[in-house]
């Protein structure tokens, strides 16, 4: 694993100083490890988001790839790539279903309801408007 700019920080200043529990509060080398600190902070926030955003390319991919891999990776048929496709859209559906039964009369619809409201929406607006990877919609 890469070491962070505050370790390689903490490093250079030790090398120079000795230890660092020496240092004043508000020394330049206080305030190297500060931004150092905030900079591995923000570039894990980034990389946690970008993670976030990817997670639905990487489950379609990998839905489709074990689709492939159970047809002995032979090319599929039109037919049966609209099928996958039909059952990749729709697989949430049943999910939605027990939740929606299981919810007394009266009652708002639970967060986990509205989230898989959202995504059958995603996945069906896509699938009559194509799929763009990175496109913003």
């Amino acid at each position: 694993m890469p070491r962070t700019s505050f370790e390689k920080t903490r490093k250079a200043i030790a090398k120079k100083k000795g230890p660092i529990e020496s240092l004043h509060q508000y020394s330049r080398d206080s305030k190297r490890l500060h931004r150092a600190q905030g900079r591995d902070e923000r570039l894990e926030k980034i990389a946690a988001s970008r993670r976030r955003n990817d997670q639905p390319y990487l489950e379609r991919a990998s839905f489709f790839h074990e689709a492939i891999k159970q047809n002995e990776g032979r090319p599929l048929e039109s037919g049966t790539i609209h099928e996958l496709i039909n059952t990749f859209v729709h697989q949430y559906d049943e999910e939605l279903n027990e939740i929606q039964k299981a919810r007394r009369k009266g009652r708002p619809a639970s967060v986990k309801e509205d989230l898989l409201k959202v995504k059958i929406e995603t996945l069906q607006k896509e699938w009559q408007n194509g799929f763009r990877y990175g496109a913003r919609s």
